[in-house]
């Protein structure tokens, strides 16, 4: 399978942690990992017919091997969720839903 893209991957993303010091909450970035990937987006007809909604954009991220948990992804400077994993003849296939801007 050919990997044309690049996708970011972010593990281990937690709640904000609150510092005594400074009296405020801080967020903890997670670990970033970059691996190549394949991204097909679906189109809205099928996302409607699928989800019930016409406004989310949903791609379908595969993966030379498959991946360990991950909190976000990012691609092409969008925020990404994973949502669920394809039971596909490759297992590295997951379905993300973008969620905003980075």
């Amino acid at each position: 399978m050919k990997t044309p893209h690049r996708i970011t991957l972010i593990r281990e993303e937690s709640q904000p942690r609150y510092n005594p010091e400074k009296d405020s909450y801080e967020t903890v970035e997670g670990k970033k990992e970059v691996v190549p990937c394949l991204v097909n987006f679906i189109h809205q007809a099928k996302v409607l017919k699928e989800y019930g909604n016409q406004t989310d954009v949903v791609m379908i991220c595969r993966f030379q091997q498959k991946q360990k948990p991950f909190a976000t992804a990012i691609y092409d400077g969008s925020k990404y969720v994973p949502m669920d994993q394809i039971d596909a003849p490759i297992k590295g296939a997951v379905r993300l839903k973008k969620v905003g801007g980075c």
